[in-house]
Formats: structure tokens, C-alpha cells, sequence
């Protein structure tokens, strides 16, 4: 399979078109290697921010391996640009290392808000 397909396919499941099984039986059809691992194991990440969740993503490790092209090198923390090495979660997931990778408890001084991240293995 050509690296345009597979983005294609990957494009699809990032903006809703298609589920990760969906695109795991395409990738599958078209000679690519499936998404989803044999062990099932999943990349989990949680944003909590005051009583809302605002991000909950369940993403297969295959799947987050090829997802990190579209992760960006730095994010917006509070105004701020923080570097995210997406690159050094995916080597902890490779290790083998079950349970958390990432676990933050902010809280801001100005406005008391507290946020939670989560970044964990199951």
C-alpha cells in the first residue's frame, strides 16, 4: 500500500468518516498492515478541565504509532507554547509499561480551575 492511501484512509478516521475498525479492514484490504494490534492494547489520553471532560480518546497502539504525523510538536498551555514529544510517550508504550505514562493536576492560580491529564495504557 502507497503512504498516500494510508493517509487517506487515516485522514477519514481523523475527521469521523470512518471508525478505526472500518479503517483497519481497509487498511487490511489494500495489502497495508491492520491498525489494531493483535494484543488489543489501547492508548488512552483524558483531559479534565474543572468538571468537564474535554478530550477522552481510546486509540489502539498501532493506530498511535501512525497517528503521531498529525500530532503537533508544540501545544497552547494556558497561552503558552509547551513542547509535546509524542515521539517519548510512543517509546514508554513500545517498553511494554502498563498502567500510567502521563499523569498532570494543574491548578490555575488566577482562577482556581483545576486541570487533569491523563495518559495511560490499557
Amino acid at each position: 500500500m502507497n503512504a498516500k492511501k494510508r493517509r487517506e484512509i487515516l485522514n477519514r478516521v481523523v475527521e469521523g468518516e470512518l471508525s478505526v475498525e472500518e479503517a483497519d479492514k481497509l487498511l487490511a484490504e489494500a495489502g497495508g498492515t491492520p491498525a489494531v494490534v493483535e494484543q488489543n492494547k489501547f492508548l488512552m489520553v483524558k483531559i479534565k478541565q474543572g468538571d468537564e471532560t474535554n478530550v477522552n480518546i481510546r486509540l489502539p497502539i498501532g493506530l498511535a504509532k501512525i497517528a503521531k504525523m498529525f500530532v503537533p510538536k508544540q501545544i497552547n498551555v494556558h497561552g503558552e507554547k509547551v513542547d509535546f514529544d509524542f515521539d517519548a510517550i510512543l517509546r514508554v508504550v513500545e517498553s511494554e509499561v502498563t498502567g500510567n505514562i502521563i499523569e498532570v493536576h494543574q491548578v490555575d492560580d488566577e482562577t482556581g480551575e483545576v486541570t487533569d491529564v491523563s495518559i495511560y495504557l490499557e
